[in-house]
């Protein structure tokens, strides 16, 4: 009988290590319409698509709720295996395996100013003139990026960009995602903004950054394999449309 007792507690100890080998830790961040938060639940078409693809390799993902400067330091260091719509950069290919894409976004960036102010910007010349807001850890750009003569102030995340705005502390914001930071507006009350004529026209990748340092790095090929043939297959599109979401641009 004792014998017997061991072998179901060393059999449960296997049973639970096996089950722990076959999660994957996954960030997520309210960019609506793809990513949701709401009242402490992430929801959307980005979610839905990894945890689908997920499952079909035999994983389950577990969810936390981030920003995503967090995250970004997640996916550096291994504490995180996967972020959704990370954008490929040179700089962050050193420690991301970037999986997908699973479409293509017309993702322009913009400049957001004060009503009335919106031909102060009409090329990127004239943003020499202006301290801009950028977001920490996001990539806009790379002439944006890599330009070390603009005047740029670093913010944390949306909250404190919209508040930073609305309190006059810089005239100008880069702003990558419109309905986010419209979004942190709303919360706060504040309406005196409008968008610069300048704008950078862009397609980008919706990718799933996969960290190097995981220890699920393994899953890579598969699982970039399996993003690819929901794409091809109209899945995610199928995926999107439950969200009533224009799907993702096929460009390849």
């Amino acid at each position: 009988m004792i014998r017997f007792i061991c072998c179901l507690i060393l059999l449960s100890s296997s049973t639970l290590v096996s089950a722990k080998n076959w999660l994957l830790h996954a960030d997520i961040r309210h960019r609506p319409p793809e990513m949701i938060i709401e009242d402490n639940r992430a929801t959307g078409p980005l979610k839905d698509v990894l945890d689908e693809a997920a499952n079909m390799i035999g994983y389950k993902i577990e969810w936390r709720i981030a920003p995503f400067a967090r995250s970004l330091k997640g996916l550096e260091n291994g504490k995180v295996d996967l972020v959704p719509r990370v954008i490929k950069t040179k700089e962050r290919e050193a420690f991301i395996d970037f999986l997908g894409p699973i479409g293509h976004r017309q993702k322009d960036i913009v400049f957001l100013v004060r009503k009335g102010k919106e031909k102060l910007i009409n090329d990127y010349d004239d943003l020499y003139n202006f301290e801009i807001g950028i977001k920490r850890d996001t990539a806009y750009f790379s002439r944006f990026d890599d330009d070390q003569k603009l005047d740029k102030k670093l913010l944390l995340d949306d909250r404190n960009m919209s508040s930073m705005f609305a309190a006059h502390r810089f005239d100008v914001m880069i702003v990558l995602d419109k309905d986010s930071i419209e979004s942190a507006f709303k919360q706060i009350h504040f309406t005196d903004y409008a968008y610069a004529d300048y704008k950078f026209k862009q397609n980008i990748g919706i990718f799933y950054g996969l960290s190097k340092q995981s220890a699920n790095t393994k899953v890579s090929s598969e699982l970039s394999r399996v993003l690819l043939d929901m794409f091809q297959s109209g899945r995610v599109a199928q995926i999107y449309q439950n969200y009533k979401l224009e799907p993702p641009l096929r460009l390849f």
